[in-house]
């Protein structure tokens, strides 16, 4: 029996975890060497003799753990349960750590006992509470987005509902920046049109929450690049300034303290394919308000009001009287038409354009004679060069264009009334829709060449029916080939007299028949005159 304490006694003694064991009355009987380890000090190594409970006693007031330690361990002695378990922290200056105190009853010689454990389950603790955070930040995360979604979904249906629901351009730009400015993180929402005359952006219409007053203010182009406006329009794409405060310029921009009220902002143009209306600027009272999924929603909403605003033109441009003119002067000998000039070494002038079963086909005159197709078939963008017609002191080239600027003009709705090159500058005159598309063609060449100047803009009152009208009428009631054999006609001089051109050279040039060639002249002129004295007499009217 001897030998089996001592192999008992020894076990306790190596055991990892602290233990004591108490009486009935709560006093210490026996501990071991981590618990003495632990609790050592100059008065007492063992603890022995010490009242275990009585000690807790003195704690309890002021130690919640303490008096759950006494009320649990009283419980046990007091045979109304055979275990307790409680887990408690023991932090020192320099580290946190948890414990867990187990108490179990026993008799030996039918004395009561009860050994007490106490196990550190520190690294299980931080590990809980590193969990539970993790999750409370899940939950506060879930949260956020709920909100944020809340808020999206709310703030689109409303945006798309007050520029979609909106009567004219001017009407979607007050509804957007109201209701735009009327959400949180915006303060400050404004709408600016581009002027392509002078090359300025102009606040149109905005809204604030703020008490800052609003002043009017212009941007200029190319002068004012660090405005985040100014620098959106450029790019063509978002531009965002996250704080304010690091923008030695913010203090000169529209509006006047937006320095010190506002700490962030995003500019995004208003584009509709190669079209842009404006610009839209958001101003939030905090720092870094527009994160990478906010952005995404304001691009969003950026091509939803652009494309209102498109359908809005679109609806005037059906019952509008004027027509934009703008006349400019390129400088760049990659221009297709001076690259053209400058290879014949001859004045170069436009005299129209022509789709022969898709393919592009523009009529340029050159004032000189002789070999001209072999220069001009070599330059880029030309497929084929064809002499249509010479003269006594020039040629009419038909050009067979691929990825021309000529059809790229024609593809943004522009109606090229001249294309002339002389002495190395191209005089461009075009007759558009309105200012938005004027902006957007005056963008499109400013891109692409060293030097595009503005020479006029006119904003002019047109005659009920265009010829633009009739043109596209004639687009709808001529076949492709009678369109062509009216046009190569026209701008070969056929109608003129004495003929430099004849009705066989245009049908080779066609290849087709003489005879085909002439039948498809005069369906075209007859359709043609139908449609100039559309509402006179028009007796025998057929359609072939």
């Amino acid at each position: 029996m001897g030998s089996r304490n001592d192999l008992a006694a020894a076990t306790l003694e190596t055991l990892p975890v602290t233990v004591a064991v108490i009486d009935d009355d709560g006093e210490i009987l026996l501990t071991n060497r981590a618990w003495r380890e632990f609790g050592s000090d100059e008065q007492s190594t063992d603890h022995v003799g010490v009242n275990y409970v009585a000690t807790a006693v003195m704690f309890e007031d002021d130690d919640e753990y303490a008096r759950q330690a006494v009320e649990g361990l009283e419980s046990v002695l007091e045979g109304e349960q055979e275990t307790f378990v409680m887990e408690y922290p023991c932090h020192t200056p320099t580290r946190r750590q948890w414990f867990m105190m187990r108490a179990n009853r026993f008799t030996v010689d039918d004395d009561v006992r009860v050994s007490v454990v106490h196990l550190e389950i520190t690294e299980r603790k931080l590990a809980e509470l590193a969990a539970e955070e993790s999750a409370e930040r899940m939950r506060d995360e879930h949260r956020a987005l709920e909100h944020v979604l809340e808020r999206i979904d709310g703030l689109v249906r409303d945006v798309t509902d007050a520029a979609v629901g909106a009567g004219t351009r001017e009407e979607i730009e007050r509804r957007v920046c109201s209701r735009l400015a009327a959400t949180e993180p915006y303060v400050l929402a404004w709408v600016g049109r581009v002027d392509v005359t002078n090359q300025r952006v102009s606040p149109r219409e905005w809204a604030s929450t703020g008490d800052v007053p609003l002043e009017d203010g212009d941007l200029v182009l190319g002068t004012d690049e660090t405005h985040p406006a100014v620098r959106a329009l450029e790019a063509g794409e978002p531009y965002v300034v996250q704080d304010l405060s690091s923008f030695r310029d913010a203090d000169n921009w529209w509006p006047v303290g937006a320095e010190s009220d506002y700490q962030s902002v995003a500019a995004l143009p208003l584009s509709y394919g190669d079209v842009t209306y404006g610009v839209l600027v958001l101003f939030a009272a905090d720092a870094g308000a527009f994160s990478d999924r906010e952005l995404l929603v304001l691009e969003s909403l950026a091509g939803t009001i652009a494309t209102a605003m498109n359908a809005i033109e679109s609806r005037r441009m059906l019952t509008t009287e004027s027509v934009v003119e703008l006349e400019l002067a390129i400088e760049d000998s990659s221009l297709f038409v001076t690259a053209l000039a400058e290879a014949l070494e001859a004045t170069v002038t436009y005299r129209g354009l022509a789709y022969d079963d898709g393919t592009p086909l523009a009529f340029f005159y050159v004032d000189r004679t002789g070999a001209v197709t072999e220069p001009a078939v070599e330059l880029e963008g030309v497929a084929d060069a064809t002499t249509l017609v010479t003269y006594e002191d020039g040629t009419l080239l038909e050009l067979e264009l691929v990825d021309s600027i000529v059809t790229t003009l024609v593809e943004h709705g522009t109606v090229v009334r001249r294309f002339d090159v002389t002495d190395g500058i191209a005089d461009l005159a075009l007759d558009l829709a309105n200012g938005q598309s004027a902006r957007s063609v005056y963008d499109l060449l400013e891109r692409h060449y060293d030097r595009v100047e503005l020479i006029s803009y006119h904003e002019s009152e047109q005659p009920t029916r265009t010829p633009q009208d009739l043109i596209a009428t004639l687009e709808q009631t001529l076949t492709d080939r009678q369109q062509m054999a009216l046009q190569k006609a026209y701008v070969a001089d056929y109608f003129e007299w004495p003929r430099n051109v004849s009705g066989e050279e245009l049908a080779e040039s066609m290849d087709i028949s003489r005879s085909t060639f002439h039948q498809h002249l005069r369906t075209a002129q007859r359709k043609l005159l139908e449609e100039l004295y559309e509402g006179d007499t028009a007796i025998g009217r057929h359609s072939e």
